[in-house]
């Protein structure tokens, strides 16, 4: 019987709601498991968005990290990354899991303010906000939606709207193209976010 494909979420003040809500909803359609983990020193649960939205982690980081997740999801905000790159926990799990062959996903502020500092993905391809492109010192940017680099383990997201393009690649990597085109099915798909049909 396959196993349940699982995310490993890092929570902190500061994330992007949208982005947060779309892994929220998009991911379990898809079957796939995620736990919400708090990344802030303090153990706090809830998570507070720069738009004024509360969500609530499930646990600590210290709680989940030692979990076997399939996947470790970075999710974007200015405020939030300050927390990521100043947590060892957080920056051991990356290296955890690239070193263990499972993927790191980043959205958006996540690749310029920490991945771009991490030495394991230096010259890997990614995509972040256009606007922060020029600041990245170590990583190759991509001018497309998101961009998965498969010799690092690495998935970029440019920014919160596209969140739903990282949503379906994160199902085609966890589970098979199949499964991404089937949720496309029920969703009324822009202009431009690849459906998984061909």
């Amino acid at each position: 019987m396959p196993t349940t494909p699982s995310i490993l979420v890092c929570l902190a003040h500061g994330n992007d709601a949208i982005e947060i809500t779309t892994f929220l909803t998009l991911l379990p359609r898809a079957g796939i498991d995620i736990t919400l983990a708090s990344v802030e020193g303090d153990g706090a649960l809830r998570i507070d968005s720069p738009e004024g939205l509360s969500f609530t982690a499930q646990c600590p980081l210290s709680q989940a990290v030692d979990k076997p997740h399939d996947l470790l999801l970075l999710v974007g905000g200015e405020e939030s990354c300050l927390t990521y790159a100043s947590s060892d926990l957080l920056l051991e799990s990356i290296t955890q899991f690239a070193a263990t062959g499972r993927y790191v996903a980043a959205m958006s502020h996540v690749v310029p303010m920490l991945i771009d500092n991490i030495e394991r993905f230096q010259g890997a391809n990614v995509t972040c906000l256009m606007r922060q492109a020029n600041s990245l010192r170590h990583l190759n940017w991509q001018e497309r939606r998101v961009v998965n680099d498969p010799r690092y383990l690495l998935l970029t997201g440019q920014g919160p709207l596209c969140a739903i393009d990282m949503a379906l690649k994160i199902i085609e990597l966890l589970l098979n193209k199949e499964q991404a085109h089937q949720l496309t099915a029920d969703l009324a798909l822009p202009i431009g976010i690849y459906n998984y049909q061909e």
